[in-house]
């Protein structure tokens, strides 16, 4: 009787902890929006509407309609929906290398060690941005952000933050 109560008041900690343990990244976002109230409405409504409904309904000269133009004319703005991104610490020439790789298939045996080696974030980034683009583009824009030597020493928070803040 005391092994089947302590096994079900094990399981109830457990599944209610699950409820309490937050994403670092997702935390950060939320106290870099209390910082930038600005820049939060615009960014939710980019989550919830998607970047190019966000860009073409904006009014003219709104902190939104600048976000979303900005965004919008990067490879990697569209990265913006996935939640977290502001605050992630992937290194984005890394991220863009294996984006540069892909074949015209979607996922290859190949890349899949790749991916699986930059963890589940990078796996999430190349499902959102194949969602988006097709492979083609995804290495002509990866292409040129690290010819141009965009990508040196930036991660991908970073890399989001410095275009978002250009419209505050």
């Amino acid at each position: 009787m005391k092994k089947r109560y302590l096994l079900i008041s094990s399981l109830a900690i457990v599944l209610s902890a699950c409820d309490v343990v937050e994403d670092p990244k997702k935390a950060l976002e939320r106290q870099y929006f209390s910082e930038h109230q600005a820049l939060q409405q615009a960014i939710e409504d980019i989550r919830s509407e998607g970047l190019s409904a966000v860009k073409q309904g904006a009014e003219a000269g709104s902190v939104a309609a600048c976000v979303a133009t900005k965004l919008d004319a990067d490879p990697m703005g569209a990265l913006i929906e996935v939640e977290g991104a502001l605050q992630d610490s992937i290194d984005l020439s890394e991220l863009l290398a294996t984006l540069s790789n892909l074949s015209e298939q979607e996922l290859s045996l190949e890349s899949l060690p790749n991916l699986i080696r930059q963890g589940t974030d990078a796996i999430t980034y190349v499902k959102h941005m194949l969602s988006q683009y097709d492979a083609s583009e995804i290495q002509q824009q990866a292409h040129e952000l690290i010819s141009n030597g965009q990508t040196k020493t930036k991660d991908l928070g970073e890399h989001l933050r410095s275009l978002v803040e250009q419209c505050e």
